[in-house]
């Protein structure tokens, strides 16, 4: 009994320092490599030869599970923009919201910093109006309206509220329009969706809406399984029967399917369990975001009686012939997503490409140091290219 005792006590620290490692340690790997190491000598310490081969088996395992996660994480790129500390004032930002997860609080104002090895990359304020849209100047009551969403790149991160794609748009109107930037970092197609099918663009009804205008980019795909930790509250649609349909957040997905929200759990600590079924998650990620356009298309015809048009920075056939096969994979296959950009396409929604106002400029001029997302110059001449298709006289 004494031994058991012993056994116990030795086991529950060898755990207590095995949880501290995950919690310090940088990767799942290296907590592993910790849990082996202990595990081991535990063989050594244990009294019993039950206790002994259990604690060899645990070592066994958690010396698997260091390996493969190390070999993995030798196949996953690096991630763009490593170095880089972004953090806003407020901290928790943007703040929950009841229908979409998160979203800006209307009338409400954000401090924006990034450093990159600890030098000054952007330091702005971020202002919303009433409606929680990225503020802009005012057009004139009863003038033509337009509705910007998206993301990240159409809320204009890391730009002052002036150099947004929406307010060079209006700007190059000569303020003669109305319009509304309903960007939000992080965002996806299922947010959009949802915000048009839970009536939250309804006050917009009636306006002279004359577009609908999103920009999308690549790593929306991953959001639309909710692939990132800050989508948890976010709506999640699945298709049935190829009808996009609305089942509540991802997190309450996860905790009503166990084994789902398991796997999710584990991905995120171990990149060879996240690989595992990734060219069936891929293509479904396609399949609900080509889906999540064609519903964005009608909910735009329906309440505005407006066209959606698309704005892609993006690869699609152009990118292949021009660069080649292995142009602008990252962690999704350079082929479906050339395939994916050409079903949008066949949706017969108007298509604005990024890469043909930019190609051949340099990088700084367009990109964002070390944080990747549009200048306020790419932003303008996108904004230009807008008004020549929208609004040509």
């Amino acid at each position: 009994m004494a031994g058991t005792g012993r056994n116990f006590a030795i086991a529950a620290a060898m755990l207590l320092v095995t949880v501290g490692a995950v919690l310090v340690l940088p990767s799942a790997g290296w907590a592993c490599a910790v849990a082996a190491a202990l595990a081991v000598a535990g063989v050594v310490a244990f009294r019993g030869n039950a206790w002994r081969s259990a604690s060899l088996l645990v070592a066994a395992v958690a010396l698997s599970l260091a390996l493969l996660d190390a070999f993995a994480g030798l196949l996953t790129p690096t991630a763009h923009g490593q170095g880089l500390v972004r953090f806003t004032d407020p901290k928790w930002w943007p703040p929950p919201h009841p229908v979409l997860g998160f979203g800006p609080a209307p009338g409400s104002r954000v401090e924006a910093v990034a450093t990159f090895d600890g030098k000054p990359v952007f330091r702005q304020t971020y202002t919303f109006d009433k409606d929680g849209g990225r503020l802009s100047k005012p057009g004139p009551p009863g003038s033509d309206f337009y509705l910007f969403v998206g993301d990240s790149f159409m809320f204009g991160q890391g730009l002052h509220d002036e150099e947004t794609l929406a307010a060079q748009f209006a700007r190059l109107t000569g303020n003669t329009v109305r319009v509304v930037n309903f960007g939000v970092p992080g965002n996806a197609p299922n947010h959009v969706v949802r915000a048009f099918e839970a009536g939250l663009l309804d006050r917009y009804v009636g306006e002279p809406v004359k577009a609908v205008i999103i920009w999308v980019i690549p790593a929306q795909l991953a959001r639309t399984t909710g692939d990132g930790e800050w989508l948890a509250s976010s709506p999640r649609y699945e298709l049935r029967d190829g009808t996009l349909v609305h089942t509540g957040s991802f997190e309450s997905y996860r905790w009503s399917h166990p084994l789902e929200g398991l796997k999710y759990w584990l991905g995120h600590y171990f990149a060879f369990i996240d690989a595992i079924g990734q060219q069936q998650r891929q293509q479904l990620q396609a399949d609900l975001f080509v889906a999540m356009m064609a519903k964005l298309k009608d909910y735009a015809q329906e309440k505005f009686k407006a066209p959606l048009v698309v704005l892609y920075s993006w690869p699609d056939e152009k990118t292949l012939k021009a660069y080649g096969a292995g142009a602008g994979v990252g962690n999704t296959g350079q082929e479906m997503l050339v395939q994916t950009m050409a079903r949008v396409r066949k949706l017969g929604v108007e298509m604005l490409r990024v890469d043909d106002l930019t190609d051949g400029r340099p990088t700084k001029d367009i990109l964002i140091p070390h944080d990747g997302h549009p200048t306020a110059f790419q932003n303008g001449l996108v904004a230009e290219e807008l008004k020549k298709r929208l609004r040509p006289n």
